[in-house]
């Protein structure tokens, strides 16, 4: 991993810039949410930029009517506000007619921690991946975040885009074919962690400290596109795995690792699963990010504990 200074979201926004600037057909919603380098768009794209105020259910159904006539188009707003409150616009609207609508939320997990619980977004997962036709990804350094800007102009369908605030450390090199929905990001045959979005770094680290203080070589697999799996490719780095831990900053129920534990039994694949992630009860502490996860048992030397006993555990 690399130091980054540069933000999520403005990775992911100036290149949706680059886009437009080439295809006046690509449009940008927003229901009052800014970001700092999307001021760069309102101003250089007038025609290609709509604020419609905090009404983020009517901004899906704009969005749909625009696809409809052609356009592709982002919507743009908080995690649970794009996707919770929106859910029967984005199910009728956008995935139901199978539209050009790319879904832009930004606030996953604990990222607006002392916001409260309205704002926590641990949830948003588990209710898109019900929609039909509805690709899901997260976002994990700022290379694939950048990456999704062109996997959403480029594919025609409904996508929902988890794009994380601030910086987090360089994964990927540019270039980067995204197009596989996942990565190995370390080898290793001690097992494998399956990880998504800012936890991804946090296996990398875990994965190094695990090598180094116990000679557990563990494979690291970044799942960045949620839906659809890409089921032959993550097969095949599961083939030889004693062992699987899945990692993620959402509630346990319907989130990454109930996909995975789906994928597993659906291919007769009965491999010992740990799933880590957060417990399913709203959170009315206020503090920072770090805070919260260490709170919910996501900090990084409880993660490794679980692993450590989980390992122990199936070593018997």
């Amino acid at each position: 991993m690399i130091a980054s200074n540069i933000d999520m979201r403005d990775a992911f926004f100036d290149q949706v810039y680059d886009l437009a600037a080439q295809n006046k057909n690509i449009l940008f919603l927003t229901a009052d949410h800014g970001a700092f380098s999307l001021v760069r768009f309102k101003k250089d794209f007038p025609q290609q930029y709509l604020n419609v105020g905090i009404s983020e259910q009517n901004m899906i159904s704009v969005a749909a009517g625009l696809a409809l006539s052609g356009k592709t188009v982002f919507v743009y707003s908080i995690v649970n506000f794009v996707t919770l409150r929106c859910f029967e616009q984005i199910a009728i609207d956008v995935s139901g007619m199978n539209l050009s609508v790319n879904i832009v939320g930004v606030g996953a997990g604990f990222t607006y921690s002392v916001d409260g619980p309205t704002h926590h977004g641990m949830q948003d997962v588990a209710a898109m991946a019900s929609m039909p036709n509805l690709q899901i990804f997260n976002a994990s350094d700022p290379t694939n975040t950048s990456a999704f800007a062109d996997i959403a102009c480029s594919q025609p369908g409904p996508k929902y885009i988890r794009i994380e605030k601030g910086t987090l450390p360089q994964l990927y090199m540019q270039p980067h074919d995204f197009s596989d929905g996942l990565a190995q990001l370390k080898s290793g045959n001690a097992g494998t962690i399956i990880a998504t979005g800012i936890m991804v770094p946090r296996a990398m680290a875990i994965a190094e400290k695990l090598s180094l203080q116990h000679q557990l070589e563990f494979q690291v697999v970044d799942l960045y596109r949620l839906k659809p799996i890409n089921a032959e490719k993550l097969l095949s780095y599961l083939e030889r795995a004693p062992l699987i831990v899945t990692l993620e900053e959402n509630w346990q129920a319907g989130g990454m690792g109930s996909m995975v534990s789906t994928l597993l039994s659906d291919h007769r694949q009965f491999i010992p699963l740990s799933r880590i992630a957060l417990p399913e009860k709203p959170c009315f502490e206020y503090a920072d990010r770090e805070w919260m996860q260490t709170h919910f048992g996501l900090g990084e030397g409880q993660i490794m504990s679980k692993i450590l006993n989980f390992a122990q555990e199936n070593s018997k």
